[in-house]
């Protein structure tokens, strides 16, 4: 058998061989549809489907009408298209994932991966002898060479393959994706190096590529220190081209199609000189700069040839592969042994790992059978196990099929996953009182234009106090629809022009709000990822809203307020679709939820409109009181029950911020102070001191306040005794001034004596009484309000019909 080529061009293609392959991927894509069709209702990835669709062109025939070139076998043929389409992938996989949140799990990622692997070598090890008969040729010149390359074969996992599964079903977002998608990551990556370091020594001396060992080593070095230049110089380079497209949504289109060639010819790399450049190519879209045009450029022109044509034909290839008029009795037995031998180590390595981090066990399973999909990565193993001769054709065959085993039976895997991780979002609490401090909290915000998302966008930079450890906060922009199609186009002109009267007006608002984005990503360090979403009417947009909290899975959803603030203080409504959109996602909403009332035209002190890098605000330059780094005051309005509960703990996150100053201002009844004390009774300890019971919920919240925050001088606490609701509204505007934000709860189950006869208040039932009387004061100086609603609706996918296919945004 000859040697499969690993450089990403197949020499000889004769023109009617590449129309056979762009046919061979048409059906394939089209028949991969229709059967998705039929499987999309049981949960399963369409990388089934696409597999299944390869099996059934490549048993058509076809390839055998190749009769102008010569090929040895299919994978002359496939290889180079999936070998750049691993290249190109990857590079996607690292420009699009989530860094922080990843480091976040590298503890738990970084024990599955050396636990699976470690156990699939010692099994691959073990049997090799009893393989040694069965699956090589005439006798090798050692054993070793079997054990070698079986060990990397049992241990390899494809990382393609889960990555694109695990986004198609939504679960990057989740820790169990998260955890799976790193181990394969990292476990492929090792898996790469063994083989790259094993093909360079002296046990293995045949020339691959016309290199020997020792060439190919001094090449491989070689090609690793161009790479590191390139990752070098790629910051300089994508800022430079920023500053050239400031302004604009998009880079000019011979721009783009430079910096692809350049992701092609740097990726290709290693693989001149017979290495796999995945790691390469992942590397590379890891350090690519997420901010400015170019990124979003990239992504825009890769997400849509990678989805739709690219991976159906890699998935469909694997299956193109088959020979059926080679099946036999001798194939199909090593294909379930191998399938058998990578199903037992990776689970016996996950339930080990799962042991010590203590995971359920039935999760363990579930990771170890997903981490045994092999794709199309024993391709590489294959490359050398057939230039050493090591094993027969039947074994070869036998590894194509165990890889497209292990890869349908992760599907089904995959639906249960998926089915669980959705009943475990949707039924779970989502509060964040009940959240450990340090715990991750995964952000979706929504805007509705450039005016108000300065405002919004500062809220989340308070709230991702550490971007290091901040997984990605989306944010949602509906630009006004209306007015794209009322706009006049323009053919003539692609490069958008600020001053022209007749630009395109979605394309303005799109780009200031990433303009915007921009700046808060390079002030902050965090990773804002802004959706595009046309304005078609609140039940589009709640639709809208749901798709992407099922995808994100946030622990708050924040929404602007649909009133806006008039240079005169006044709050006004714009659009009152606003409220019915925000009325019907509270209603709805899977987790906790805000709504913001922004007020840029505060008079005094700070507002939210600047990161606080860069805030010039006179109260910053003022401040005389407490740490110099206290550039923001923010209070806490509590009364009691769980929305003001859940304001607490949302102001609590907020003070995680050093520019952050936070007040709880709590109001009670005047006369009740011995009643609250009442209700906290004392028990000795075993050492004999005495100790606090709290028996009330609100109380409870309130000690765990004093003892975390205001007893080591993180925050202040301040009650006010009332003696009716119209203390209270006087108390509320007697904050205008002090706060630039002030947070409070929905209400609806706060105590009756404090709120009652502030119903004439509510013209917004969204906000509740008290959010209403401090959004709707007209002073200049009264600052930003944020109200919280803590999570009380049933499953969100329960009232809401099912959406619509997702439009192109």
């Amino acid at each position: 058998m000859q040697p499969i080529k690993c450089d990403s061009t197949v020499k000889n293609v004769a023109l009617d061989t590449l129309f056979l392959i762009v046919l061979q991927a048409a059906v394939v894509i089209a028949l991969g549809k229709f059967i998705h069709l039929g499987l999309r209702r049981h949960n399963l990835p369409s990388a089934t489907s696409q597999i299944l669709a390869g099996i059934i062109v490549g048993s058509l025939g076809l390839h055998d009408m190749i009769v102008h070139v010569d090929v040895a076998n299919a994978e002359d043929t496939y290889g180079g298209y999936v070998s750049e389409a691993r290249i190109f992938y990857m590079f996607y996989v690292g420009l699009e994932a989530d860094v922080a949140a990843l480091w976040n799990d590298i503890r738990r990622a970084t024990i599955f991966t050396y636990a699976s692997v470690a156990t699939c070598l010692l099994l691959a090890a073990f049997v090799s002898g009893g393989m040694y008969g069965s699956m090589m040729h005439t006798p090798v010149r050692s054993p070793e060479l079997l054990a070698a390359v079986l060990m990397l074969s049992i241990a390899d996992t494809a990382s393609v393959d889960v990555s694109r599964m695990a986004s198609e079903m939504r679960l990057t977002a989740t820790p169990s994706g998260r955890l799976v998608v790193a181990t394969a990551i990292a476990t492929n990556i090792i898996c790469i190096v063994g083989e790259g370091v094993f093909s360079c020594m002296k046990l293995a001396s045949t020339r691959i590529l016309d290199y020997s060992a020792p060439q190919r080593l001094g090449l491989g070095i070689l090609s690793l220190v161009k790479v590191g230049v390139a990752v070098l110089l790629l910051q300089p380079v994508v800022a430079l081209i920023n500053r050239r497209n400031a302004g604009r949504h998009r880079v000019g289109n011979w721009e783009l199609v430079l910096l692809l060639v350049a992701v092609h010819f740097i990726g290709n790399f290693p693989q001149r000189v017979g290495f796999d450049g995945m790691p390469v190519s992942l590397l590379l879209g890891l350090a690519f700069p997420r901010e400015g045009p170019v990124a979003r450029s990239i992504m825009d022109a890769l997400e849509y040839p990678l989805h739709a044509l690219v991976l159906p034909f890699y998935f469909g290839a694997m299956g193109m592969r088959l020979n059926f008029s080679a099946m036999s009795g001798a194939i199909l037995v090593p294909a379930i042994l191998l399938t058998l031998l990578g199903l037992i180590g990776k689970c016996a390595g996950t339930m080990g790992a799962a042991r010590f981090l203590k995971i359920p066990a039935t999760d363990a399973l579930r990771f170890g059978v997903l981490l045994n999909m092999k794709g199309h990565v024993n391709m590489i193993d294959m490359n050398l196990a057939s230039s050493e001769g090591i094993w027969a054709e039947q074994a070869l065959m036998a590894m194509v099929v165990g890889s497209m085993i292990s890869t349908i039976i992760a599907g089904p895997v995959f639906a249960v996953v998926f089915r669980k991780e959705k009943e475990a979002y949707e039924c779970s609490h989502q509060a964040l009182e009940d959240m450990a401090p340090d715990q991750e909290l995964r952000m979706l915000a929504c805007v509705h234009g450039p005016h108000g998302a300065p405002g919004m966008l500062s809220l989340l930079e308070l709230l991702g106090s550490k971007p290091r450890e901040q997984p990605a906060i989306h944010v949602i922009h509906f630009y006004d629809v209306a007015r794209k199609n009322a706009a006049p186009r323009q053919y003539h002109r692609r490069v958008q022009d600020s001053e022209h009267k007749l630009m395109d007006r979605r394309k303005e608002a799109t780009t200031q709000v990433n303009w915007a984005v921009d700046v808060f990503t390079c002030a902050t360090g965090l990773v804002i990822r802004q959706v595009d979403a046309g304005d078609r009417g609140s039940a589009a947009n709640a639709k809208t809203v749901r798709r992407w909290t099922e995808d994100v899975r946030p622990g708050i959803l924040l929404l602007p307020y649909h009133r806006e603030q008039h240079y005169d203080g006044t709050m006004v409504c714009r659009r009152e679709e606003r409220r019915h959109l925000n009325v019907k996602v509270l209603e709805r909403a899977p987790c906790t939820a805000a709504i913001l009332a922004d007020r840029p035209f505060r008079r005094c002190g700070t507002s939210l409109q600047l990161p606080t890098k860069i805030s010039t605000s006179t109260e910053a330059a003022g401040n005389q009181q407490g740490d110099e780094k206290v550039t923001i005051h923010i209070a806490a309005v509590f009364l009691g029950g769980p929305d003001d509960r859940e304001a607490v703990a949302l102001a609590c996150r907020l003070a995680k911020n050093d520019s952050v100053r936070l007040t709880v201002v709590r109001f009670v009844l005047c006369g009740n102070t011995r009643e609250h004390d009442r209700l906290a009774t004392t028990s000795p300890d075993i050492d004999g001191e005495v100790s606090v019971v709290v028996q009330d919920t609100d109380e409870e919240c309130v000690s765990a306040f004093h003892r975390e925050y205001v007893a080591r001088e993180r925050a202040a606490y301040a009650e006010k005794a009332v003696t009716g609701p119209m203390d209270v509204v006087e108390a509320l505007r007697g904050m205008a001034g002090a706060f630039a934000l002030v947070v409070a709860g929905r209400g609806g189950r706060q105590p009756a004596e404090l709120v009652v006869g502030l119903e004439g208040w509510t013209e917004c039932a969204e906000v509740g009484p008290i959010g209403e009387i401090l959004a709707s004061d007209p002073s200049l100086e009264m600052g930003s309000v944020l109200v919280v609603q803590q999570k009380t609706a049933p499953p969100f996918h329960l009232d809401l019909p099912e959406p619509a296919p997702t439009p192109a945004t």
